[in-house]
């Protein structure tokens, strides 16, 4: 056991102790000072959870623990009731849970990999994720074996706090690492400037020759502590990076930063001490100043979607004109609850999912969906919270409200985008670390040969090397391309929440079409009832019969059917692909497909082409139904681009073959396939992709799951069931197919975007190197150059928010007449 000094600091979070320390923890067999019993009781939580590595990874001290309190673990308790956790926790199944938790303390990367690994050893807890640049946490448990209460208390006894996810809360912690890096910029700007007067000095004397040795070790002296600030502070970051790098055997482009700003200044300092030799605060200065600049505008981009989602939040209004007695009264948001009746005015934000009760108006959905024109609404038909009520009052009845809400699943599906990094943007990490480990190694062989050459110039020539070549810009080329991309997608109301979607969306050589609902509008009409020869029940009441029974069913087909009050179905069973299946008094009734329906013989069907229902009671034949859709205004021009494009298309329906057969004629699709069942999608899906193609599916049903979960890309539309949200990598929140063509059209544009930053960024260091290594450029124009070249490439990327993609008028107006009807519920769509 190691003994203590009169004065030290505890081994925690470093905060000096008098005396003997008054407590102690034993890490790697070493008694450690301690300040507090929270210190201790933190480091000792650490240990036993096997995690003391976290202590020789950390770049700074953790937080000064407090003791956990009773009074503490009594407000924990709270957020163990339903109605606390509402506004931030998702219940997805009976006890599976997910939470979103912002987490004070977190100071680097180190902190990330100890809260997962600590959260990750609780048992009950099933997923964790932490966020480094938002402090964000997505915590998925089962409630059953852990309640949320201790999972904060894990995170508390690690010397951290954690909160529930606020927009307000996430808002502010990123307004204030944007508020340090500025400052940080700041002082080395003004730092640079200042010490470049003393430079311009400096070197006004060198030329003439006139200047003494006193004022020359004036300037030196003053330009030191000029940079001195700049260095300690502003470069701080790249310095804690290094360190951490250095640590865990991993090689960033912090690691040469660093190692050119420490060794100039470090040179520079003794040459002044020494009163011999050059010096360079100037150039360290210029540089720190250059790559924080370029630093700064890389955070302005990683930024932007959390920018976009809080934008989001934004359009809910924080209060509205809720209907108590004969009277509306203006109450919080937070009041509302499904069935209240609310009045909203012209120019008012809608407050929650609702459905008209009376009036009419044009609801302006373009932040939500995309659609930038403003839609029809009238009475009945349902709206959106967050959008705009453009031109007159109406009345209305939540549905809807806080998590439930289609705006929520939005913002659900653009947080899991964020977290899910793409393959292409690791591999450009992974090449940016093989880079930096060539770069010094370049640098080693440079210093070796200028050191038998010119000896006085080898460091300096060695040090614009580190400068020059720093892989700043090819770290930045991809993923700003992307990011920038994937918000242009979500403007147009192509949402994207996966993160392979931009890069495999550029692979993909097959598109499989599912029909109802996607290639056709999805409102589907009831245009007659037929019953068979020997049924005698009256055709209003084989339609209340079946209107009783698709009331259970989000099936398109459903829709047709008007809700009814005067029969009420029991034991209702939805069979995928076939049909659905119930009781009403003493009878069992099944609607669909013949086969399913009845088991003898199927009797025949009308000659009228249409799509037909099959209806029977108890085995028994009763009825057919005939439905009928209209294809989508844009489709037929959408699936003419696409074939001209060279993609291979085809229809895949569960419906039957004349109704198929129909749609495939008028839409000049060559290969299709009805009654196809669930498996058998995925069974096409899977011969297909053996067969070395790349699969696109879009799909809009319950029908689609398994398909959308086993194609290369699958995308649902805006309209579509929440299960199939769920399993899909883009939901089309638009409702307009042309937003495909247009997809493909901005993937290549990304990939274009993205091989011009790769090129640009290895042309610049294959030239700028050798002409580095010649000692043909000083480290202030390397920094310089390396600076401009990751400008370069973040203006180029960002070219993809400002160019527009072209839009017909006849597109646009096809895209308003298929948006006016989705209003369905995306309340459930992200289950993670």
């Amino acid at each position: 056991m190691s003994k203590h000094s009169e004065s030290c600091h505890c081994f925690h979070c470093h905060l000096p102790i008098e005396g003997t320390p008054p407590y102690t923890a034993v890490v790697e067999d070493i008694e450690q000072p301690m300040c507090c019993p929270g210190c201790k009781m933190v480091t000792e939580a650490i240990i036993a959870g096997g995690l003391d590595s976290y202590y020789q990874h950390r770049t700074d001290p953790g937080l000064q623990a407090n003791t956990l309190s009773k009074q503490l673990e009594e407000e924990l308790r709270l957020y163990d009731r339903d109605d606390i956790q509402q506004d931030f926790v998702i219940s997805n199944q009976s006890s599976e849970r997910q939470a979103s938790l912002l987490i004070e303390g977190i100071t680097c990367a180190a902190c990330i990999w100890l809260l997962e690994n600590h959260i990750g050893l609780i048992n009950g807890v099933e997923r964790v994720s932490v966020n480094l640049s938002t402090h964000e946490a997505q915590i998925s448990w089962d409630n059953e074996q852990v309640p949320l209460s201790q999972i904060l208390m894990a995170i508390h006894q690690i010397g951290y706090k954690a909160y529930p996810w606020r927009a307000d809360r996430q808002e502010a912690m990123l307004k204030e690492e944007n508020r340090v890096s500025i400052r940080r910029l700041a002082i080395a700007g003004i730092g640079t400037m200042q010490v470049m007067m003393y430079a311009i000095a400096l070197y006004s004397g060198a030329i003439s020759n006139d200047m003494t040795d006193p004022y020359r070790d004036l300037i030196r002296y003053v330009s030191a502590l000029v940079a001195t600030p700049v260095i300690f502070y502003s470069a701080a970051p790249f310095f804690r990076a290094a360190l951490r790098d250095f640590k865990t055997r991993h090689l960033s482009m912090d690691v040469p930063v660093s190692i050119a700003i420490g060794g100039a200044y470090v040179a520079s300092l003794w040459a002044t001490v020494n009163g011999g030799g050059e010096v360079y605060f100037d150039s360290v200065s210029m540089f720190t100043f250059f790559l924080l600049t370029g630093r700064y505008f890389e955070l302005r981009a990683r930024h932007s979607t959390s920018r976009a989602a809080r934008a989001l939040r934004n359009l809910l209004p924080s209060s509205c004109l809720k209907k108590e007695g004969n009277d509306y009264i203006r109450v919080p948001l937070k009041d509302l609850k499904p069935g209240d009746q609310v009045r909203v005015l012209p120019g008012d934000s809608i407050p929650a999912d609702a459905v008209i009760l009376k009036g009419n108006s044009s609801v302006d959905e373009s932040m939500l969906t995309g659609e930038y024109l403003p839609i029809a609404r009238s009475k009945s038909e349902s709206v959106m919270g967050g959008s705009l009520n453009v031109d007159n009052a109406i009345d209305i009845e939540i549905t809807h409200v806080g998590e439930e809400t289609q705006m929520s699943a939005i913002l659900k599906l653009l947080k899991h985008a964020q977290q899910d990094k793409p393959a292409i943007a690791k591999l450009a990490d992974r090449v940016a670390s093989y880079f930096v480990a060539s770069v010094l190694i370049t640098a080693t062989v440079v210093y070796w040969y200028w050191s038998g050459v010119a000896a006085e110039d080898a460091f300096w020539i060695t040090l614009s090397v580190l400068v020059v070549t720093c892989p700043c810009a090819l770290s930045l080329a991809t993923p700003t391309a992307l990011t920038a991309a994937t918000g242009y997608l979500h403007k147009l109301g192509f949402l994207v929440t996966r993160g392979h979607v931009l890069e495999g969306l550029g692979k993909i050589t097959h598109i499989v079409f599912d029909k109802t609902g996607t290639l056709t509008q999805g409102r589907l009409t009831l245009e007659g009832i037929y019953p068979v020869s020997d049924c005698t029940i009256p055709n209003k009441t084989l339609l209340a019969i079946a209107s009783a029974i698709e009331a259970h069913s989000e099936h398109p087909i459903a829709r047709a059917f008007t809700a009814s009050t005067a029969l009420k179905a029991e034991d209702v069973v939805s069979h995928t692909g076939k049909g659905i299946e119930a009781r009403i008094g003493t009878h069992h009734y099944r609607i669909g497909r013949p086969d399913f329906c009845c088991q003898g013989t199927i009797p025949a069907r009308p000659e009228e082409e249409g799509q037909w229902l099959l209806m029977s009671e108890n085995n028994t034949p009763l009825c057919w139904f005939k439905v009928t859709d209209s294809l989508r205004p844009e489709a037929s021009t959408v699936i003419q681009q696409l074939r001209e494009a060279g993609f291979k298309i085809t229809l895949l329906s569960g419906d039957q073959e004349p109704v198929v057969a129909s749609v495939a004629q008028q839409l000049h699709i060559r290969q299709w396939h009805s009654q196809a069942s669930p498996d058998d999608k995925l069974a096409f899906i899977r011969q297909h992709q053996a067969k070395g193609e790349h699969v696109l599916m879009v799909g809009d049903g319950i029908n689609d799951v398994p398909v959308l979960a086993g194609a290369d890309i699958s995308l649902a539309m805006g309209n579509a069931s929440d299960l199939a949200k769920t399993s899909a990598d883009a939901v089309l929140l638009s409702d307009d197919l042309s937003r495909l063509t247009d997809a493909f059209e901005l993937v290549k544009r990304t990939r274009r975007i993205i091989r011009q930053n790769l090129a640009w960024s290895l042309g610049y260091n294959m030239t700028a190197l050798p002409l580095a290594a010649a000692a043909m450029i000083a480290p202030w124009m390397a920094a310089i150059g390396m600076a401009l070249s990751s400008l370069v490439v973040v203006g180029n990327a960002m070219r993809l928010n400002r160019d527009p993609i072209p839009v017909s008028p006849d597109e646009r107006l096809a895209s308003q007449n298929a948006g006016r009807e989705n209003a369905d519920n995306l309340q459930d769509a992200v289950k993670v």
